[in-house]
């Protein structure tokens, strides 16, 4: 079963997880301390997230971004303009994360659709991988909604979306730059 999986491009893996849901447990609290491990010298952090408005995980990748931490985002478009995230992505361009070099913004390659997926890999500099995936949306709000948050340390998890990660990065770099801010700021 695993190679038929595996052909089509599914990871099955037995790896430890936490898992949560939200209003009866506290993800927020669950989230900012994964967030921790993301400031130390030399991690790595991934993100692609549909909806995301959340303070302290802005103030986390301006943190790991002054720390010297290699940090790369891919907003969703629709969220990305919006008024309750536009705000937060210009704050991370006044601490000097860079549109098309720390974060782009833009939609699924097949359709032009959303990005809906809502996961962060952390890589700390020791080799530990680890994967927050869910269908937590990284708001105050989610975290009064029911939803779920999946925490697991796992190198086969945590490369199975850094794939998926480069892959849209590289498309939304190459057919998309009419929703990165460098590109829209340029025209104004």
């Amino acid at each position: 079963m695993n190679a038929i999986l595996s052909s089509l491009g599914i990871l099955h893996e037995s790896a430890e997880q936490t898992r949560l849901i939200t209003p009866y447990a506290d993800g927020l609290s669950a989230f900012e301390a994964y967030l921790t491990s993301s400031a130390q010298p030399g991690a790595r952090l991934r993100t692609m997230i549909y909806g995301c408005t959340l303070q302290p995980f802005f103030d986390a990748l301006i943190t790991a971004h002054t720390a010297g931490c290699d940090v790369r985002l891919i907003f969703d478009h629709t969220q990305a303009a919006g008024r309750a995230e536009t705000p937060q992505i210009e704050r991370l361009m006044t601490a000097g994360l860079v549109d098309g070099e720390h974060f782009l913004i833009g939609t699924s390659p097949v359709h032009h659709q959303i990005v809906h997926l809502k996961a962060t890999v952390i890589r700390t500099p020791d080799g530990k991988a680890m994967v927050e995936d869910g269908s937590w949306n990284y708001s105050v709000s989610a975290s009064q909604q029911l939803n779920d948050l999946c925490f697991t340390e796992s190198d086969a998890l945590a490369r199975y979306y850094e794939q998926a990660f480069d892959r849209l990065w590289d498309w939304v770099k190459a057919n998309e730059p009419q929703y990165q801010k460098s590109t829209t700021e340029d025209k104004k």
